[in-house]
């Protein structure tokens, strides 16, 4: 038995806090906190800060020269949803999103061996 999967009618919600968000894009991007910090202007160790686990806020001025320096929006790296004002569907975050484009990237047959190998793996559930 295979499934079709339909990238287009998955969405993905998942609201984490900025610090997770800001993380999952940096590894996304491939960009270090070193360089992120020279390319903003924000200390290291405030990004450090923003980065840890004690849930520590930008301001929303760094918020806002953060979100322009990668290429998104504040309320993706707040929320871990982001808008697209062409269509208002929700883009998925940098986890999904290097999924869908390493899935995008295979062979017709490898991607029916993901799709058999998932099903696999849910009814083992």
């Amino acid at each position: 038995m295979s499934v079709k999967l339909s990238i287009t009618k998955f969405y993905y919600y998942d609201v984490m806090g900025f610090g997770e968000n800001l993380h999952n894009e940096l590894v996304f991007q491939d960009i270090q906190i070193k360089e992120l910090a020279a390319r903003t202007g924000i200390k290291k160790s405030t990004l450090d800060k923003y980065l840890s686990g004690n849930k520590s806020q930008p301001s929303v001025e760094n918020a806002v020269k953060i979100a322009e320096t990668l290429g998104v929006t504040v309320e993706y790296l707040v929320k871990g949803v982001e808008i697209s004002e062409e269509n208002l569907k929700p883009v998925l975050n940098a986890e999904y999103r290097m999924l869908v484009e390493q899935y995008d990237k295979l062979s017709e047959f490898n991607r029916q061996t993901v799709q058999d190998l998932t099903q696999s793996l849910l009814k083992r559930q």
